[in-house]
């Protein structure tokens, strides 16, 4: 009876390792089932994308289709059309070069412009410098007939000046001359003068040895003559100042400020005989 108890307990725990097994087996199963519902679904959208672009690339294919027929009927064109090009190339490089020539020739034309300008310019400076030349010339023969009429003027102005000079100096030798005269004159008064004195102190004498009735004779003698002396050394105009001047003209003594006043109210005649004077012909003297 152990026996089979055992033997039941054994077939019941095999069978418990087996289900337990069974369900892990399942599990396991169930989850590749999983992976490989998840790898189906990620094929089928690969695929999806693949039959997409399939489909963009026959689209592109027959666009390419129709751009190469389009191609091939311009490359037939342009077979045609060779010819045309090389026609058109070979003008056109005619063309570059005419115009590289106009170009060139343009290039040339403005540096001659710009010499012709410089020349111009160099003409209107030229032609300006010689209208100042002109207007210079015109100016220096201006001045030289002033000064050549200003050199006339100055001749006959030296002529004058010298004829002055003669007469000036001529004047000068006669006023010389009549400055000697009147030293000499002026020397004999100085004589005479030295004689009435050296005769007055005779005089003198004669009276201190006189009588008094005598000297008093004498005496007004003597000052009557001493007033005559007087009277001939006063100015004969005012008869007040000594004689201090001469008039060169006609040698006639009078004081200073009565011949400055003749002159000052221009009545230049000598006082004593009417000979004209100027203020060159009053000389001063010391009686």
């Amino acid at each position: 009876m152990q026996a089979e108890i055992l033997k039941n307990a054994l077939d019941e725990h095999n069978l418990e390792l087996r289900v337990k097994a069974a369900n892990e087996a399942e599990a396991a199963c169930q989850q590749r089932l999983s992976a490989a519902e998840a790898e189906i679904a990620e094929l089928q959208e690969k695929l999806d994308a693949s039959e997409r672009d399939l489909l963009e690339l026959t689209e592109a294919i027959r666009i390419k289709d129709a751009e190469a027929e389009a191609y091939i009927s311009e490359i037939e064109l342009v077979s045609d059309s060779v010819k045309m090009k090389q026609t058109y190339s070979s003008l056109l490089a005619e063309k570059q070069a005419k115009a590289k020539q106009l170009q060139q020739v343009n290039s040339s034309l403005e540096s001659q412009k710009a010499k012709i300008a410089h020349v111009e310019e160099q003409m209107k400076s030229y032609l300006a410098q010689a209208a100042k030349t002109s207007v210079e010339n015109r100016h220096i023969a201006i001045n030289l007939d002033k000064a050549k009429l200003e050199l006339g003027d100055s001749e006959k102005e030296l002529k004058w000046l010298k004829s002055a000079v003669d007469i000036t100096e001529k004047e000068h030798q006669r006023n010389q001359e009549r400055i000697l005269d009147l030293k000499t004159e002026l020397e004999k008064e100085s004589n005479e003068r030295k004689k009435l004195e050296e005769e007055y102190e005779d005089l003198k004498k004669e009276v201190m040895e006189l009588s008094p009735e005598r000297q008093e004779l004498a005496i007004q003698k003597l000052e009557e003559e001493i007033k005559e002396c007087k009277a001939i050394l006063k100015c004969g105009v005012c008869f007040d100042r000594p004689k201090e001047v001469v008039i060169t003209k006609c040698f006639h003594l009078f004081c200073n400020p009565c011949i400055q006043r003749n002159l000052e109210i221009r009545h230049r005649k000598c006082p004593g005989c009417g000979t004209p004077f100027g203020q060159n012909d009053v000389r001063e003297v010391n009686i």
